[in-house]
């Protein structure tokens, strides 16, 4: 799967080295990035100056003639379709409005209602480990828990749970940096599939809707134009796969780096008022996303360089968030950092709509594991995933006394 070359696998396993040797060089600058020509941005004062910026937008079709475009495959089109409908794709005015219809629900006062509910489930899910010495941290925990938070919350029956693993590694792939045309012909077939579902799922909920954010969203679409229907099955498969995604990355990732920094778990474990702030340590230190990207709107002036329109700005998350200029010390990881910045929820009008309910799931998954589960230790060194821009692990084997 993927451009496999040794440049890969080694950014794959350490992207950060590189960051910092192309970020020493300069924080703004025009390379040939796996199957991208571009403008690689590093610094955290340029990044986030991108995400603010309205001239940098996500929408190439409205900045290239139709005739101007690569022509996409009647194969692919369909799921090509379905990703232009979703949110994190479109630009102002129809990311404001699809934005806005969405936003209520993922509020700071409305996810810390969720945190009795997450802690349940955070239990019910070691409470069935215990006896068991050995672990695997992403079947056993960390993909459970998002999408059993995620699914709830939206309106996904129980059961049907489980489908989501495969839809969700296919989107991944999907929308890669490191993807090739046979990786895009692979994965098309699962999310039309994952598109079926939800229509089906919609017209269920038509007729018995619930107490649920999908049920809510099918009102706002049957009351008036505010939603159609395309939009809202694209809007719903994006919360419920981009959602949990990186909330399984950020507590895999989490809870790897507290294993392989002993000392940092000993200072949460002793202080666990320590928590909060380790979460955001762990997401600057190591974030579940590492790139987005931005096409330049119109020729304009950043870190220097002239970018001329549609030239595509890729914004390394991951690198911003180790600039030395705003984090000390920034290859160290230390749960007790003192004003911790980060750029791992974006920024601007496209900031992660979810990130008070990741932080939440974080916190408390990370709680629970370092309470319940004693001795704790790696079986062995994880393997990273295939994937350029989200970063995680296949699985992560440990060992460990549930209590």
């Amino acid at each position: 799967m993927s451009v496999k070359t040794d440049f890969a696998k080694t950014f794959i396993e350490n992207p950060y080295s590189f960051f910092k040797q192309t970020h020493d060089i300069h924080p703004v600058q025009w390379i040939n990035f796996f199957n991208s020509d571009g403008w690689l941005v590093t610094g955290y004062k340029e990044v986030e100056a991108v995400l603010k910026d309205k001239r940098y937008i996500k929408e190439i079709r409205n900045l290239v003639p139709e005739e101007g475009m690569p022509p996409v495959p009647a194969t692919l089109m369909p799921v090509v379709q379905l990703t232009r409908n979703m949110m994190l794709f479109r630009d102002a005015p129809n990311h404001t409005r699809l934005r806005g219809l969405v936003n209520k629900a993922f509020t700071p006062k409305m996810t810390e209602r969720l945190r009795p509910t997450i802690i349940e489930m955070s239990n019910y899910l070691l409470d069935a480990k215990k006896g068991v010495n050995e672990h695997e941290l992403i079947r056993d925990f960390a993909y459970s828990l998002p999408v059993m938070v995620i699914t709830e919350l939206i309106g996904v029956p129980k059961e049907d749970r489980e489908r989501f693993r495969i839809w969700s590694d296919s989107f991944v792939k999907f929308i890669d940096f490191n993807t090739t045309q046979a990786d895009l012909e692979e994965v098309a077939p699962y999310l039309e599939e994952a598109d079926q579902y939800m229509r089906k799922l919609i017209v269920a909920k038509r007729v018995k809707p619930g107490d649920d954010l999908l049920s809510g969203l099918i009102a706002v679409s049957d009351a008036g134009d505010k939603l159609n229907e395309n939009e809202l099955v694209a809007t719903c498969l994006l919360l419920l796969i981009a959602g949990h995604e990186t909330t399984v990355n950020l507590i895999t990732n989490g809870y790897h780096l507290l294993l392989t920094h002993r000392g940092e778990m000993e200072k949460l474990i002793a202080d666990p008022s320590l928590i909060e702030n380790a979460v955001e340590e762990i997401l600057r230190y190591d974030p579940p996303v590492l790139l987005t990207s931005r096409w330049v709107g119109e020729d304009m002036e950043l870190g220097g360089n002239q970018l001329k329109k549609a030239q595509v700005a890729m914004l390394a998350l991951g690198a911003a968030n180790r600039d030395p200029a705003v984090n000390k010390d920034p290859d160290v990881f230390n749960v007790s950092r003192e004003n911790v910045k980060h750029l791992s929820f974006a920024s601007g009008p496209h900031f992660c709509l979810g990130a008070p309910l990741a932080r939440l799931e974080a916190v408390v998954a990370l709680e629970t594991l370092l309470k319940r589960v004693h001795n704790a230790e790696l079986l062995e060194e994880p393997v990273r995933r295939n994937n350029i821009v989200f970063r995680g692990f296949e699985a992560m084997k440990f060992r460990g006394e549930v209590r």
